[in-house]
């Protein structure tokens, strides 16, 4: 999966001339872009929607709402501090402009979204003044840093979740494990040895075909800045805490609105539950996961004892919270830009 993404950047965003190429043909991309969104629009149910929201005191909506809205500073912040780290100067607001256009995107990208990505490290690179490698690898040094924190919470998710109810098949589950292992290791390898990895990669020939040089060499750049960011401790601790922190937030808002259904409901079952439904989603089928999270989540809560209605409710208002909410705040955010700043692109 995280070679698949580097390729796609890379391939992509690779040269500075690339990235401006992408940009004068932002209005076919938006064109596209409406068509899309209409698509992902339509697949709302407004009327379970509307129903789910009566069932919900305004508090718990406010609640929820600001919650959600720190999630999504939280990120920017770590993307912030990242470029800090990176020295490439871009102020925190450009920053969530540039988060804006890449949740847009993420909407309507099926499972690991990494049209979202592509767009992020194109604005980087024009936001930042630095080349398209440059920008791709602060892309993926973040993906990085979130990607390390979530395999980890899946991996132990994976294990309460069978351990509570073993329905997978003990070959099955062993592959699982594995899967969830070898990603989760190949990031921690990127982290905790990658001087000894860049080493081995300019060790070997160069490499005939023209593609796999460009994703060697935009590795040999990720591994470079990687090395340098270690340099900085503490900031480095920070930023793996704050992934944590940030996907963490994810079950405490599920928890919040369980809880108004179920009084006694236990916090770590909730939040396997969420994490469940994500790992679902991130499989690149609809576009933003939606229909295999909603599906997941609701079969999980009535098989832990919820109401099928209650189950919906909860599962409709949670996805509305953390995906189409986000997406209008997005929208919302990039005109507010659009008009305040004309000549952002």
């Amino acid at each position: 999966m995280h070679k698949i993404a580097i390729t796609f950047i890379s391939r992509f965003v690779l040269k500075r001339k690339e990235c401006l190429t992408f940009m004068k043909w932002k209005w076919v991309a938006l064109s596209i872009l409406s068509v899309l969104l209409l698509i992902a629009l339509m697949q709302i149910d407004r009327q379970s929607l509307l129903s789910s929201i009566r069932q919900i005191p305004l508090w718990l909506i406010l609640l929820l709402a600001a919650l959600q809205i720190a999630s999504q500073l939280l990120v920017n912040l770590q993307w912030y501090r990242i470029s800090k780290l990176t020295d490439m100067r871009i102020s925190f607001w450009d920053m969530l402009y540039i988060n804006c256009q890449g949740a847009v995107i993420d909407s309507i990208t099926p499972g690991v979204k990494f049209g979202g990505e592509v767009t992020r490290a194109a604005l980087l690179s024009r936001f930042g003044n630095i080349p398209g490698e440059y920008s791709a690898a602060i892309v993926a040094m973040q993906k990085l840093f979130s990607l390390s924190a979530l395999f980890l919470i899946l991996l132990l998710t994976t294990m309460y979740i069978i351990g509570q109810v073993p329905f997978l098949q003990l070959h099955t589950q062993v592959l699982v494990y594995a899967i969830l292992s070898l990603f989760l290791l190949i990031f921690l390898a990127m982290f905790l040895i990658p001087g000894r990895i860049r080493e081995l990669l300019q060790k070997r020939n160069e490499p005939r075909q023209t593609w796999i040089c460009r994703v060697r060499n935009f590795l040999l750049v990720l591994l470079n800045l990687i090395e340098n960011v270690r340099k900085n401790k503490r900031a480095l601790t920070a930023l793996i805490f704050l992934s944590l922190f940030i996907w963490l937030l994810y079950p405490v808002k599920m928890y919040i609105l369980a809880m108004q259904f179920q009084p006694y409901v236990g916090f770590v079952h909730i939040g396997a539950i969420a994490f469940a439904a994500y790992m679902v989603a991130m499989l690149p089928i609809f576009p933003g996961g939606i229909g295999g999270f909603e599906g997941t989540m609701s079969g999980l809560l009535i098989a832990t004892g919820y109401s099928l209605s209650d189950a919906a409710t909860m599962t409709v208002f949670f996805r509305f919270i953390t995906f189409w909410f986000v997406m209008l705040l997005s929208l919302m955010f990039i005109v507010y830009r659009k008009v305040v700043k004309p000549n952002t692109n």
